[in-house]
This record gives structure tokens, C-alpha cells and sequence, in this order.
């Protein structure tokens, strides 16, 4: 059959379904390239997202097995574990937790025993010296080694040094019973003293800087030199033994030296003759101390010695594993002796304000002890494989240093507080505060005001309670002073029941045992004028300080609306309420019953929200957090704190508490919970995800009953039940340092650690990725 030719316009059509074809084709080519190329990138980036965090857990996990051996690392590992991932609780809490550890540095170089360490008086080096090295300098900030010209042509070793306090000079005495002199300007080096052979030295300057008194083993007597001279000017002797460590008392008149396994003696430091009888270790010690010479005692330096900053006390032992405090005024002792170490004391340090005396051991520990009663603060500074030789505070008070036969230096960051006792001027009244059963303090929330119930409740007497405020920061910068308060009459003839305290600490409401058979009346203070009666036993007032609930009668609770513009509500629970909060936005009401369930009501409309299930007694304290969703902990008698997710009911607990928990507290962020209680400590919480925050704060000499926090969250309130055997209160206020934690965590790791991770260190730990010069700002 002929072929039809095609007409032009039918070739315009095949040429134009053609090229349609062709275009589809193409689209369809391209949309399958493209869909291969994203589905190829979103592979890739799921992947590298999974590397990231793989690598992110692994620098988590090596972080926290560096802290005790390498902490400046440590703390770089952990904001590199934040830095390469998105924002986490995880890994905010791992950079958080490992800023609050104690351990600071490690400060290597030594080729053995460190025998002495100082900081300068302005606290801008770190210097020690010890065994085969006569003397190592560090920049107190950067850590790195500062080059000081020593001339190692006479091998000799450093024993002891000191300071000038004007800071001008160096003083070190050495192996060789030399002291050489260094101008810490110009370091030039002046030596002074005969060469006769010597195991251990120690040297302290007179505050004046005139005289500087060094011992030395081997030679039984004490030198006092002209630092000018470089030259001895006296020798002191007694009939003792041999001479350990000297200290100069504050004002320069005393001369202590500590003689091992025997007493301390006490030397006018004019005339250079002796004063007072012998200070005696006490009975314990010198047992301990037999023990310690039997293996090796006076050779391995097994004695400490120093005085208070005020000079009212001495702090000494002569070869035991105690420590003795001693009154210098009268030569008694001031508190029992120190016991807690395993072996010998080694060395005594004290804090520039005089509250903590540091020891340190042949049991490789250092131990904190608050300085006015003997109480232990905490647990032992744990680290250094080798004997600790020596101790030293930073002139802030921040910082303390170790030494250690392990040929290491350690810095570690200490927890900072000042305690106040709570006294009014003048006489002691009658009706001061007393420790014991009923006993109550409460803090406003925003830590600006304290009130006190002063009677055991099973005493007869008048209901008053003690007002402070605590905001004024002047009230802390005037140690011996009393804080601001005064006494409030609450009721006649029967003590205060109960006790509750507006957010802002302007609205009090207390209750009395007036008349069981009607309800407990409330007495109200600072609320608005008019306000109805209310009964009841005091809980808690809503954050805007409208509304108070109590516990009225069996197993109810009341809330009241202090104005009177909406009657109150009852609540009927499960067991008498104990302890009660509002949530932020006051909606919620949790009360703690004595069986342990917590009872969440929604307080516009009186519905049960939750019963949060878990601690197996009696709930003691309350907080709602301050951010949304509402989180809830609670502390229990069970010696247990959970923190309680109130929509879902599920809660995370966080155990550590030696005893019953009766004071819980947010910072203003509500990421950082303090909880403290009967174990007389205060522990800090990392709150998403249960972590500790460093140590627990210890040094509180009973319970602690309140805590609340600034509202910039740079400082901690705990008002504890203790000092009644010092002075005859029974609360002292403590304010602890939390700045760090109110500061970015990432920035604070830096700081402390003062410096990045090199190339190579990241390069080891992250192969093949580009170097992170951001992780240190």
C-alpha cells in the first residue's frame, strides 16, 4: 500500500509529540535523580547526625573517667561532648556536673616527692618544690609553668618555702640547709647558710617581712635569719628533740615550732625565750604518733603546724594521725582533737577568713574542718597516690593546694559559704531559740526573709517567733555582727503550731493550739486589710500571696483567698497534710501526706489532678519548679527526693541523703534543685536528668531546715539547727557561693580549665574532623 505523505502540519505534530516524549522522559530522569540525591543526602546527614552523637557519649563517658586523674581535661571533653551536637539536658548536665567537681589541675614536672606548696600573696602564682627539683613556678590562672632561672649545678633539692608577705621575695630552703633568696622582680638569687646535709626544711616569715625562721632535720635547733643579710641571726633550742614546722602568729610576736613526737612550743619572737608551757598533743595523738615514728615519723616530715589569721587559735600535731586546735590565749585546747585520718598528719593550712582549717596525710588525703568547732565539712579530698606533704590556701579562699609525694601538685575548687549566727542585740532573751522536736524555720522563697519558732512544742510558753532579714548583702560583709531581726508576738500562753511565709517574705501566717475542738485560728501578718478568718494549721501561700492553704482538720485541706473576693475551698485528701506548695502560676496545689502518696488538686475547680506514688513514709518538703510543665519534688522521711513530671505522674528519684529530707529548693531557672536535711548537708541536683552537682555542702553542725535561693541564683540560703553547743542558739544562716551554677556551664568549664583541646588532643579523639576552635570561647 503507497505511502500517504505527510503534510507539513503533520510533521509540526509528530515533531511536537516527539519532544513532549523526550521532555517527559527527561522529568522523569531528573525527578529520579534528584529524589536518589536527597534520599542520599538526608543518609548522609543521618549518619553524620549518629557519628555525632556516638562521639558525643564516648567524650561524656571519658570525661567523667578523667576527673580525678586529669580534670582540666576532663572539663574540655565535656563541652566537647556539647559543642558538636544540638543543645541536650544530657549533655548541658555532663558539662555541668564536671564544672562542679573539686578536682581543678593536676600540675605535673616533678621527678619526685613535692615536699612544699604556696601560693604568692596576690595570688597570681603557684610555686612548690620538693625532691631533685628545688623550685617550680605556675601561673595561678593559665596553670602554665613559669620560667624561673635555677642553677642546677649542686643538685640540690627544695624543701620548704615561703612567701615574703609583701610578696617582694621567695625564700627556699633546700636539701643542702641553705635558703636561698629570690627577688620575685628581677629573680635574681641570693644563698645563704653553711652546706651540711639535710632530709626536710620548713620556713615561715615573720609578717613584717624582718625575719624568716626555718628548721631543719638533723640539726636540732631553730634559725631566725635577716632576709636582707641572707645570713642567720639567732638559733633557738630547747630540750624537745628535733624541730618540725614553724609559724609566726599574725601580729609577729609568737614564734611556733612543732617538735616531733613531742609538744609545741611557743618562742618570743624579740627576744627569742621561750613562753608558756609546752602545748601537748592529746593522749590519742601521741599514741598515733608512736605508731607514725615506728615508721619513719620525724624522717618522713610527719608534723603540721599554723596559726588562725586572727591569731586566736593554733592548729598543730606532732607526729599522730590528729590534729589538735589550741587557744593560744589560754594554751587549752579549743575544740576535741581532729580525728579522721588513717595515718599521720602531714601539714595544716588555714582559709584566709579562719573558718576552715585544711589537714593533710600520709593517707593520701586532705580533710576540711570547720575551724570554730572541729566539725568535719565533708568528705575527704580524694586523688594523690602518694602521701599529701603539704597544703595551702589561695588568698580568695577559692582555691586549695596539695602536695603530694606522688610528684603531683593538685588544685581543687572549694565550695564558699558564710554562716551567721542569729542573735538580736543585746541580752540573750529567754525564750531564745532551742533545737529539738517541733522545732520549724521557713525562708521565703526569694530567700529575703527567715522566721524561727522557738519552742519545742511540747513546752508551755508564749507564742513568738524571730524575724531576720537575710537580703541586705551588707548584713554579710560585717562578720561579728548580728542580722537585722526581731521578735514577733504571736500568741499568749501557747507556742506558735505552725508557720507559713509569703513568697516575698512580707506575709506571715502562724497558728496556735488555741482550741482543738473548733480549729487552729491563724494569725495573719502583713496581708491585706480585712482579710477573713482563717483556721487551720499553715501550709503554704500561692506565689502572688492571694491564697493560703492549710490543713483544717483530719484529712482535709483548705484554701483560702486572703482578699475574700472567693470563699475558700476544701480539698478532702488521704491522711493529715504535712507539707503543701503552689505551682508558679499558683493553678496547683501538691500537698504530702504522713503515708507517702502526693496529692496534686487543680485549685480553681478542686479536681484531683494526680497521686504521685513512691516514698514509703511521711513526705517532708514540697516545691513546685518554676518553669512549665509543671515539675514537682518532694523530699520524704525515707531519706529519698523524686522529681515528678505532674502531667504524666512519672518521677525520677535521687538518692544520697544520710537522713530524713526537710528542705527542697529551685534555682530561679528551675534547672539546679538543692535539697537538704537531717544528714545536716545540702546536695545540688542537675534537675532534667538526676545528676549531682559536685560534693554535698556540708559544715551545718545540725539539720538543715530551709533553703532558698537568690533570686539571681548566685547564692544559696540554708538556715540550719546548729551552733547550740557553741554559743546557745540553735539556727545559724549559711549563704553558699552558687554563681557558677547560675553561669553558662560552658563558659565556667573554660574558665577553669584556662585552655582549649590542642590538634592533637582532638584529633585523637575526633580522626578526620576538622579541628574545633570554637570549643573555648
Amino acid at each position: 500500500m503507497a505511502r500517504v505523505p505527510l503534510t507539513e502540519q503533520d510533521r509540526r505534530r509528530r515533531q511536537v509529540v516527539v519532544l513532549g516524549v523526550a521532555v517527559a522522559v527527561l522529568v522523569v530522569l531528573t525527578a529520579g535523580l534528584l529524589v536518589r540525591a536527597t534520599t542520599a543526602t538526608g543518609e548522609r546527614e543521618r549518619a553524620e547526625t549518629a557519628r555525632d552523637a556516638a562521639l558525643s557519649r564516648a567524650l561524656m563517658a571519658e570525661s567523667a573517667s578523667l576527673a580525678v586523674t586529669d580534670p582540666r581535661t576532663a572539663r574540655l571533653l565535656a563541652v566537647a561532648a556539647a559543642r558538636i551536637v544540638p543543645p541536650s539536658p544530657w549533655t548541658r548536665a555532663a558539662v555541668r556536673a564536671a564544672a562542679a567537681r573539686p578536682e581543678l589541675a593536676v600540675l605535673r614536672g616533678f621527678p619526685s616527692d613535692v615536699d612544699a606548696v604556696t601560693f604568692s600573696p596576690d595570688g597570681a602564682y603557684v610555686a612548690a618544690s620538693g625532691r631533685d627539683d628545688l623550685l617550680r613556678v605556675w601561673d595561678a590562672r593559665s596553670l602554665a609553668p613559669v620560667s624561673w632561672p635555677i642553677p642546677g649545678d649542686d643538685g640540690a633539692s627544695g624543701t620548704a618555702l615561703a612567701y615574703r608577705p609583701d610578696g617582694r621575695e621567695l625564700a627556699v630552703a633546700d636539701t643542702w640547709g641553705r635558703v636561698h633568696f629570690f627577688d620575685t622582680a628581677t629573680r635574681a638569687r641570693r644563698i645563704g647558710g653553711e652546706t651540711r646535709k639535710s632530709s626536710r626544711s620548713w620556713a615561715a616569715y615573720r609578717p613584717d617581712g624582718t625575719l624568716l625562721a626555718t628548721t631543719r632535720t638533723r640539726l636540732e635547733e631553730s634559725r631566725l635569719w635577716d632576709p636582707a643579710a641572707a645570713a642567720p641571726v639567732a638559733a633557738l633550742r630547747t630540750l624537745e628533740g628535733t624541730p618540725g614546722p614553724v609559724a609566726f602568729s599574725p601580729d609577729g610576736t609568737l614564734l611556733a615550732v612543732a617538735y616531733f613526737g613531742g609538744p609545741v612550743r611557743l618562742f618570743d619572737a624579740a627576744s627569742g625565750l621561750l613562753t608558756g608551757d609546752p602545748l601537748r598533743p592529746a593522749a590519742g595523738e601521741a599514741a598515733d604518733g608512736a605508731a607514725g615514728g615506728a615508721a619513719g615519723g620525724a624522717a618522713d616530715g610527719a608534723a603540721a603546724l599554723a596559726f588562725s589569721p586572727d591569731g586566736r587559735l593554733l592548729a598543730a600535731s606532732t607526729g599522730g594521725a590528729q590534729a589538735q586546735l589550741w587557744d593560744v590565749a589560754t594554751r587549752r585546747p579549743a575544740a576535741r582533737p581532729l580525728t579522721g585520718h588513717a595515718a599521720p598528719v602531714t601539714a595544716v593550712a588555714f582559709s584566709p577568713d579562719g573558718a576552715i582549717l585544711a589537714t593533710a596525710s600520709g593517707d593520701r588525703t586532705v580533710r576540711l574542718w570547720d575551724a570554730a568547732t572541729g566539725a568535719p565539712l565533708g568528705d575527704p579530698l580524694t586523688g594523690h597516690i602518694g602521701a599529701v606533704t603539704a597544703v595551702a590556701f589561695s588568698p580568695d579562699g577559692a582555691t586549695l593546694a596539695s602536695a603530694s609525694a606522688d610528684a603531683t601538685v593538685r588544685l581543687w575548687r572549694l565550695p564558699r559559704a558564710r554562716a551567721r549566727l542569729l542573735t538580736l542585740p543585746g541580752p540573750a532573751p529567754a525564750d531564745r531559740p532551742v533545737s529539738g522536736p517541733g522545732a520549724r524555720a521557713v525562708l521565703s522563697a526569694d530567700g529575703t526573709r527567715l522566721v524561727v519558732q522557738p519552742y519545742d512544742a511540747t513546752r508551755p510558753g508564749p507564742g513568738r517567733l524571730w524575724s531576720w532579714n537575710t537580703g541586705s548583702v551588707r548584713s554579710w560583709d560585717a562578720p561579728g555582727r548580728p542580722l537585722p531581726g526581731g521578735l514577733l508576738a504571736i500568741r499568749k500562753d501557747t507556742p506558735v503550731d505552725a508557720l507559713a511565709l509569703s513568697r516575698d517574705g512580707r506575709t506571715l501566717a502562724a497558728s496556735g493550739l488555741d482550741d482543738p475542738a473548733h480549729g487552729r485560728d491563724v494569725t495573719i501578718r502583713g496581708g491585706p486589710a480585712g482579710a477573713p478568718p482563717v483556721k487551720g494549721r499553715p501550709l503554704a501561700f500561692s506565689p502572688d500571696g492571694r491564697l493560703l492553704a492549710t490543713a483544717v482538720s483530719g484529712s482535709e485541706a483548705r484554701v483560702w483567698t486572703l482578699d475574700g473576693s472567693v470563699p475558700g475551698r476544701t480539698l478532702a485528701g488521704e491522711g493529715e497534710p504535712v507539707v503543701a506548695a503552689f505551682s508558679a502560676d499558683g493553678a496547683l496545689l501538691a500537698v504530702g501526706t504522713p503515708a507517702g502518696p502526693v496529692l496534686v488538686w487543680d485549685v480553681a475547680t478542686g479536681r484531683r489532678r494526680a497521686e504521685l506514688t513512691g516514698h514509703t513514709g511521711v513526705v517532708t518538703a514540697l516545691a513546685f519548679a518554676p518553669s512549665a510543665p509543671p515539675t514537682l519534688v518532694s523530699g520524704g522521711a525515707d531519706r529519698t527526693v523524686r522529681v515528678w513530671d505532674v502531667g504524666t505522674g512519672r518521677g525520677l528519684l535521687l538518692a544520697g541523703h544520710a537522713g530524713p529530707v526537710d528542705a527542697v529548693a529551685f534555682t530561679p531557672d528551675g534547672t539546679v534543685l538543692a535539697t537538704g536535711g537531717a544528714d545536716r548537708t545540702v546536695r545540688l541536683w542537675d534537675v532534667p536528668t538526676g545528676r549531682p552537682l559536685g560534693p554535698p555542702l556540708a559544715g551545718h553542725r545540725g539539720a538543715v531546715a530551709a533553703l532558698a535561693f537568690a533570686p539571681d541564683g548566685r547564692a544559696l540560703l540554708a538556715a540550719a539547727t546548729d551552733r547550740a553547743d557553741v554559743r546557745g542558739d540553735s539556727y545559724a544562716l549559711w549563704r553558699w557561693d552558687t554563681a557558677a551554677l547560675a553561669a553558662d556551664p560552658v563558659t565556667t568549664a573554660c574558665a577553669q580549665a584556662a585552655r582549649t583541646l590542642t590538634p592533637a588532643e582532638w584529633s585523637a579523639r575526633a580522626p578526620g574532623r576538622p579541628y574545633r576552635r570554637d570549643l573555648c570561647p
